[in-house]
């Protein structure tokens, strides 16, 4: 991950973590959410390897991915951003657990304390 700008935000229990590639070739480790979740790429080109193979994404796209799949993402066109977006909830799926007042802080130990579910994606 050599040019990478990463921001984050959570605003009522929705998390947008956005991805800017300023180069191509650039990539994020790969990773497994415990939810279901949407990917939106809004500028430029990515391949996204996972589970089943890889599949590259012209934006504008909104990619779905299933909960527990390993999936990665490698920018295919200089200047290319990809927001990753799921819903905050506990470990069970149930219980809204962030408040609407959160801070950028809180924000981030409460994805500390729901981790990712899976190993990164080999290369």
């Amino acid at each position: 991950m050599s040019d990478v700008v990463i921001d984050l935000n959570i605003v009522d229990n929705v998390f947008v973590k956005l991805h800017h590639f300023l180069k191509a070739g650039d990539e994020i480790e790969g990773h497994a959410h415990t939810f279901d979740h949407i990917t939106l790429i809004s500028s430029g080109r990515v391949l996204m390897q996972h589970d089943n193979g890889e599949e590259e994404f012209k934006a504008p796209h909104l990619v779905v991915t299933p909960k527990g799949t390993a999936h990665k993402f490698i920018a295919l066109e200089d200047d290319t951003v990809f927001c990753c977006i799921h819903a905050i909830r506990d470990g069970d799926g149930v219980d809204d657990v962030a408040s609407p007042d959160i801070s950028r802080r809180e924000a981030y130990d409460l994805m500390q304390k729901y981790p990712l579910t899976a190993p990164p994606v080999d290369e």
